[in-house]
């Protein structure tokens, strides 16, 4: 019976490895996320910590920074906001690394190395849910209207 026990306890374990970003650009279902930081991460490697914000959970690999050949950066949109085009939360926080030299790697640096590379674990000024892209024709220019008026319909994720 205790060894039926340790064997599934190890399997839960085993399932709970690290897991990396989603590497799909924002599809029609992904919720649609704006957001402002206190300092410019435009071009910075995002990472998800755990809710302590002490260890991460989620991190891309080199080649998941691409979609169609080119890099996934974020999309600049009015008074500094950004769309988020690799799956944020709260929880995100950014990397000394950029984009360039992080996809040039041949592999993801260990969970520790990234960890050390955190430039600011709550780096947010502003994180909205602004619904799905199916709600959008012209999601750049409507969202650029919706800043301009408050972001009106969008969620704020952070207090």
């Amino acid at each position: 019976m205790r060894r039926a026990i340790y064997i599934i306890l190890g399997a839960l374990l085993v399932s709970c490895s690290t897991t990396k970003i989603n590497t799909g650009l924002i599809n029609d279902q992904a919720p649609i996320m704006v957001y402002k930081t206190a300092a410019d991460y435009f071009n910075k490697v995002p990472v998800r910590l755990n809710e302590r914000k002490d260890r991460i959970v989620s991190y891309p690999a080199p080649a998941d920074l691409y979609h169609d050949g080119a890099l996934a950066l974020p999309v600049r949109l009015k008074k500094g906001y950004l769309l988020d085009t690799r799956g944020i939360s709260a929880n995100t926080a950014f990397t000394s690394y950029t984009y360039e030299e992080y996809a040039e790697m041949d592999a993801a640096p260990s969970l520790q190395e990234l960890y050390d590379h955190i430039l600011e674990k709550n780096p947010f000024e502003a994180l909205y849910n602004c619904g799905n892209k199916s709600n959008y024709k012209d999601l750049v220019k409507e969202l650029n209207r919706k800043i301009s008026t408050g972001l009106p319909g969008c969620t704020s994720i952070i207090e």
